[in-house]
């Protein structure tokens, strides 16, 4: 009996150590990282996994799809949670056109700017592309420390990196820490003309052959306040600029304009974006 007795309690045991490690690994797999410059910091999500009200929008339910119905679309998406890329932009033209097709797949993503500064708070963004890219490996650059401190903890499966995009200096320890090797980059952040030029300039060359890079909120090039002043260089200038830097292409025409137009396949523009296409592995020879 006393043996009995004995087994049963080694196997309760050995059970409940199996237990604690799963649950273990489980945490690990959700952590949020986030580092500030050089200061690297793990911050552990909140135990309740339920999506703050706050981040939804006023008419959004959370459903479980049901079977054999067909899933919803990056409007649907996008809309459920409330965020501008389809309210006050028309963004969903571009994103289904490119992202739909291949959404299923294993994505390494950046997107600039969490979504701090706007009036309806944070992670709008971050929720649509966790639902919208079931496979999405998730990044974030975002200015804002104090933010990121909060809303890291009602975010999963996600890592965060504080600090200005317009900063170079910030920008290589960035690829240096991620890696770089994007399949999609979105600049969704300061939308000044340094950020947005700056941005493209230091992450074009990470992103991934074939790989896009999204860059929105181009109105802004049209706004003194956000750096676009009389002869100054605005992101709508450098686009113009890349398209002719497209078609250089026969003897004896002027050197580019732009080293990121070396590795540069095309550009499409619709309503206050534009996306950055690059060139396929194969077809990446170096042009004068």
């Amino acid at each position: 009996m006393q043996g009995r007795i004995f087994n049963f309690v080694s196997v309760s045991a050995a059970v409940g150590i199996l237990f604690l490690f799963a649950t273990l690994w489980n945490l690990r797999s959700r952590d949020v990282l986030y580092t500030h410059l050089e200061e690297f910091e793990k911050v552990t999500p909140t135990q309740n996994t339920t999506v703050p009200e706050d981040v939804l929008a006023d008419n959004a339910e959370i459903t479980e799809p049901t079977a054999g119905a067909t899933r919803p679309s990056f409007l649907e998406i996008a809309t459920k949670w409330g965020t501008d890329k389809v309210t006050v932009h028309h963004y969903n033209y571009m994103y289904e056109k490119y992202l739909e097709p291949i959404r299923d797949k294993s994505l390494k993503m950046l997107e600039i700017g969490l979504g701090c500064d706007m009036s309806y708070g944070p992670g709008k963004s971050y929720y649509t592309w966790q639902e919208f890219l079931p496979n999405v490996d998730l990044y974030y650059i975002e200015y804002d420390k104090e933010c990121v401190r909060k809303w890291a903890q009602n975010m999963t499966n996600v890592k965060i990196y504080t600090g200005s995009q317009s900063d170079v200096d910030f920008l290589d320890k960035f690829i240096n820490s991620s890696g770089g090797g994007f399949d999609i980059i979105i600049d969704d952040g300061g939308h000044t003309m340094e950020q947005q030029i700056t941005s493209l300039d230091k992450l074009f060359p990470v992103v991934k052959p074939g790989g896009m890079y999204f860059c929105e909120d181009l109105q802004t090039s049209y706004f003194e306040s956000y750096g676009a002043t009389p002869g100054a260089k605005t992101m709508m200038g450098v686009i113009q600029e890349l398209l002719n830097d497209l078609n250089v292409n026969v003897q004896g025409a002027p050197p580019l304009q732009h080293e990121v137009g070396r590795e540069m396949r095309s550009v499409e523009c619709g309503e206050e974006i534009c996306a950055f296409f690059k060139k396929d592995l194969g077809n990446t020879e170096v042009r004068t």
